[in-house]
């Protein structure tokens, strides 16, 4: 518990009016999660502000309430004014919890694509060293051996510092987790020391949000240009691993103030793979680092898992593994819930689940089925309401480009009408002159695909990958594509069956 007076006192900018002798027992942004003692920050959202439910935090029990509006009058609590909330959010946060991120070794990993795999590796390879380990990514939050559902990828100051808080309590040692450019851009990560940040790729995504490339790039370069800006008590080197093969690691690398770690497939990249194959059961490589060599044969496939596995490696190594067991560690995973996942009941074509919902996470799904692909390659997509239109027409390029044909269905809707989420994607589509097929409903359209399928033929499913719900605007449903692929693999299966015995009792 922290006083008022104490929690004021590590804010440079910040007018006070009323006492500030009263003892606080938490912070919350959010009026329905306030409890008796709290300090109540007005976050500024896309769609409202949190000084709209300053009542409602109060008659909840909120001591105090920092905003960034000088107008707030209110009765029997202290009003502190800042310029900016959500940095205020997260230097309060980091001072509340002790800055548990000086009691962990903690690794950021940041870029468009490949972040949930990425951290996955990596957390498996620290994971085997017996160290009790933490990972809080867009998939699911986990603290020793405990799993949370994870609400956002990287969660709100006070959130994530509080589960870094609760990873000190549980002992654990190596902590990872998936940085968004959303969290960049809102301060979310500030109070974190960092000891490795890892930058996957970068390609345009989140406009909606960000509305510029250039605010976009801006935000992922904060992550390497804060690095090494906390108080020094680790005594530990600051690392920025970086893939040498992207174009923009330069800017990144002057950004940093820390030594860099490249990785990728050129001869300039400090970790590298060679002599790469890539097949239906997974991609092999030779590995080349200063520290030694070794012949790696993943059961993950894809270019990208090259790159996925390079940047793992790089961290392991920083972190002093051994190659031959990092080799033996990365050899046994098979895959990650909802990347590249590859649903098998016996079919004679394949199908694969994947959550590529960017123009270059298509792409690169597409481009590895192209590499092993016997038969046709049957891709069902959508684009999501509410977000970057102008990758919209790129999704439909993409898919026709790579695909035999093509079925546009919903994604996430939110509240955007799905009519005009088609009209801008099937521009793309008709540019390539690509056969596709549009049904809106998400689980006929996956049904139709997987009719189609003939033997040796590919069916990608691609945007919603881990996902368990759909959103709609003021509703959400259960449903994962993984589930209704089982359920129509099973059906086939039972029915077939049934035709072989309805046969064999005729002749």
């Amino acid at each position: 518990m922290k006083t008022l007076a104490e929690l004021v006192g590590c804010l440079l900018h910040a007018e006070v009016r009323g006492p500030l002798n009263r003892p606080v027992t938490g912070l919350a942004y959010h009026s329905s999660r306030v409890r008796p003692g709290d300090l109540f920050v007005c976050l500024s959202g896309t769609r409202s502000h949190g000084r709209r439910y300053v009542a409602e935090a109060l008659a909840a029990g909120a001591v105090a309430v920092v905003t960034d509006r000088n107008d707030l009058q209110i009765q029997d609590a202290t009003v502190i004014v800042v310029p900016n909330t959500r940095l205020a959010l997260a230097i309060l946060s980091a001072y509340f919890y002790d800055f548990p991120a000086q009691n962990l070794v903690l690794t950021g990993v940041t870029g468009t694509n490949g972040k949930t795999t990425t951290t996955f590796l990596i957390d498996a390879l620290l994971k085997s060293t017996g160290a009790a380990t933490g990972l809080l990514g867009t998939i699911r939050y986990h603290i020793g051996g405990q799993e949370f559902p994870s609400a956002a990828t990287t969660p709100e100051a006070s959130d994530l510092q509080a589960m870094l808080g609760k990873m000190v309590e549980a002992k654990v040692r190596y902590a990872t987790m998936e940085v968004s450019s959303h969290a960049l851009a809102w301060y979310r990560t500030v109070g974190c020391d960092f000891d490795t940040v890892v930058l996957t790729n970068i390609a345009e995504d989140h406009l909606d949000f960000h509305r510029t490339f250039e605010h976009y790039l801006g935000s992922k370069s904060k992550l390497f240009s804060w690095l090494g800006s906390m108080p020094v008590k680790k005594k530990r080197l600051k690392h920025a691993v970086l893939n040498g093969d992207d174009a923009y690691w330069q800017h990144l690398a002057e950004q940093s103030p820390v030594e860099i770690l490249l990785y990728g497939l050129s001869e300039h990249c400090h970790i590298r793979a060679d002599n790469i194959k890539v097949t239906r059961e997974g991609v092999s490589y030779d590995l080349i680092t200063p520290f030694g060599s070794a012949a790696l044969k993943l059961k993950m496939t894809g270019l990208f898992s090259v790159y996925n596995s390079l940047a793992a490696i790089s961290v392991a190594l920083l972190e002093n593994l051994d190659l031959a067991h990092i080799k033996a560690v990365l050899e046994e995973i098979t895959s990650i819930p909802g990347r590249f996942e590859m649903i098998d009941m016996g079919q004679d074509f394949t199908v694969i689940v994947d959550y590529a919902h960017t123009p270059d996470g298509l792409e690169n799904i597409l481009r590895a089925v192209r590499e092993f692909a016997q038969g046709r390659v049957l891709t069902v997509f959508g684009c999501g309401g509410e977000r970057d239109r102008s990758k919209r027409p790129l999704m439909g390029q993409v898919a026709a480009t790579y695909s035999d044909f093509c079925i546009v269905t919903s994604d996430n809707p939110r509240g955007e009408e799905q009519t005009q989420i088609f009209a801008e994607i099937l521009p793309g589509l008709k540019k390539e002159k690509a056969k596709y097929l549009v049904l809106e409903d998400r689980k006929e359209a996956i049904e139709k695909m997987l009719s189609l399928a003939r033997s040796n033929d590919v069916v990608v499913i691609a945007g919603k990958g881990h996902e368990t719900e759909q959103v709609f605007r003021d509703y959400s449903i259960p449903f994962d594509d993984r589930q209704v692929v089982r359920e129509w693999l099973q059906r086939r299966l039972t029915q077939n069956g049934d035709d072989m015995q309805r046969g064999g009792s005729s002749r």
